[in-house]
């Protein structure tokens, strides 16, 4: 059951939270906070309020949903027109894969790397709401301008507007999550979210291939992206730490422990809905009799711990100190993070995976109807169902994730090397053997297993992440790793481009399998750490609340 705390004055204490009586303190009996006393008697009314909290949670993944949904459908706009585009600007064969497929996509690299690694940087620094709309606004309006473009410089630097939006949007989603969702739900939510890459691939594919006009869908797509960007700036942003195992234990272990309450302190009472326990009349102690375990006590030590960890909280000013983001967000913290195992691997494991989705983004399409003799329609439906199939493999991802973290922290990435290495299979005869006259269901099949196997690791790579990190390091973390999504993006289909001039394209993608390969050894060796450097994060967190309470 989720918790979420919130403030109130303290003018609660003496007025109506306790009848309109002032707080009395007496020494005849102590009394406990009861939830079975406490769900009786305010049960409808923190039921309505948990359902409220719960319908605010999905509106803001739904919104976050729709986003990279349309971020991914742009980024995919050009691959089922390459031919046409390269005919209107009278490239060759080989000007239209290098230029149209290895040049504008290294754009995304050159450009979306660096904004990926300081829009995450500001994501463990500032209000991240408003620095997520302005990476998504930036991103439509590049993709509104080419559909205006007359030259290829034109068209280059509009695409390169993207890559700002896709490279620097990831971090501050998966930041966010980690911060709404406690760990063992991570991997389920990333995979809610991360479903939107394979809608978004998908529906970007049908787009751009069912238009006869190349320039259209980039208008369609990116209209609603600039609505996004604007109901973007409507969305709170979540405490930082709130959903960590070290906080709620602290914070239930002050719930329950006894204390007393300093006069003339100034307090702020928090609400901590989800345990029932909302202000002094509903908390399940008679304030007017209650001793040293009375609400005001509890409420007190509550207060200290959500606001003097500046580690859990470093964009909020505490009312005892005042803490810089500069405090935790620095280049050596940075370097710190690099010196986990388990980052350390699941970036490295993503570099080698990227060649082969490199080649299926921007090549795959062209390559089914000029090398496989398909119609644009047959390659556009055969990509639609690979987009199918992502979209199941992310959702089974995210359950895998779910029930094998709750058995075995090492689960997660067990399943990323051993789906990673097992569906290059079906992607090899995806590429050596479908042509136009290829069965239709035995074409679907192996595309969708395919499509569900490649991507499995993507919601687990990114809860694994999240959870072995420090809460205000986990944009920079999930900014490594969009960086070196980006290399595929952009390193991937250049190199692909420099192998198919060398040899041929289905040599090249053949070659570029052997990425997936890798990528799965590695996935498997983060078994090894996982569960030591989820503990440290934990210990660190519990060392640094009980560090702040001491000082007290």
């Amino acid at each position: 059951h989720e918790q979420a705390i919130s403030t109130a004055p303290l003018e609660s204490l003496t007025s109506g939270a306790c009848g309109g009586r002032p707080v009395e303190k007496q020494t005849d009996s102590t009394h406990a906070i009861n939830p079975e006393t406490i769900l009786s008697e305010q049960g409808l009314k923190e039921a309505k309020k948990s359902s409220s909290e719960k319908w605010k949670r999905r509106r803001i993944i739904s919104l976050y949903l729709l986003t990279i949904s349309i971020l991914f459908a742009d980024m995919n706009l050009l691959a089922p027109n390459l031919s046409t585009i390269a005919d209107e600007f009278g490239f060759d064969d080989d000007e239209r894969d290098v230029k149209l497929g290895g040049l504008i996509a290294l754009g995304f690299f050159f450009v979306g790397a660096p904004v990926s690694f300081v829009v995450g940087w500001l994501a463990d620094s500032i209000n991240r709401s408003p620095l997520y709309s302005a990476t998504v606004f930036v991103g439509e309006i590049g993709c509104l301008m080419t559909a205006f473009v007359k030259t290829y410089p034109a068209l280059y630097a509009c695409r390169v507007l993207t890559g700002i939006s896709i490279g620097g949007a990831i971090p501050v989603i998966y930041s966010v999550l980690a911060d709404l969702y406690p760990a063992n739900q991570r991997a389920g939510i990333a995979a809610v979210v991360t479903t939107g890459t394979g809608l978004g691939m998908g529906i970007g594919q049908v787009i751009a291939g069912s238009l006869d006009d190349w320039r259209l869908p980039f208008i369609i797509v990116s209209i609603p992206g600039l609505i996004c960007s604007m109901l973007l700036l409507l969305v709170q942003d979540p405490r930082r730490g709130e959903k960590e195992q070290a906080f709620l234990e602290k914070r239930n272990q002050i719930i329950n422990a006894d204390s007393t309450l300093t006069d003339g302190e100034d307090i702020v009472v928090p609400v901590v809905r989800g345990t029932h326990f909302e202000s002094l009349e509903n908390c399940g102690m008679d304030c007017r009799t209650s001793n040293s375990t009375s609400c005001r006590d509890t409420v007190q030590r509550i207060s200290r711990i959500q606001n003097d960890a500046p580690e859990l909280n470093n964009t909020r000013e505490s009312p005892r100190r005042s803490i810089k983001p500069s405090h935790c967000v620095s280049c050596q913290s940075t370097m710190e993070i690099l010196k986990i195992p388990s980052v350390l691997l699941t970036i490295l494991q993503a570099a080698p995976g990227a060649l082969p989705f490199g080649f299926c983004a921007t090549f795959l399409n062209d390559f089914l109807q000029e090398q496989r003799e398909m119609t644009k329609q047959q390659a556009t439906g055969v990509l639609l169902t690979f987009g199918a199939g992502n979209a199941v493999g992310v959702i089974l991802g995210g359950v895998l994730g779910h029930f094998s973290y709750k058995r075995d922290v090492r689960g997660p990435p067990f399943f990323m090397g051993v789906s990673l290495i097992i569906g290059c299979i079906p992607f090899y005869f995806l590429v050596n053997t479908v042509d136009e006259n290829g069965n239709v269901g035995v074409v679907s099949a192996i595309t969708i297993i395919s499509g569900i196997l490649v991507v499995i690791p993507v919601p687990l790579e990114r809860s694994i992440l999240t959870n072995v990190c420090l809460p205000q390091s986990r944009g920079r973390a999930n900014a490594l790793v969009s960086i070196v999504d980006d290399l595929g993006k952009g390193l991937g289909p250049a190199l692909v481009s420099v192998l198919i001039t060398t040899f041929d394209r289905q040599t090249a993608f053949n070659i570029s399998l052997i990425g997936w390969i890798i990528g799965g050894l590695l996935s498997l060796a983060i078994m090894l750490f996982v569960d030591n450097d989820e503990k440290a994060v934990q210990q660190t967190l519990r060392i640094q609340l009980s560090g702040n309470q001491d000082g007290e």
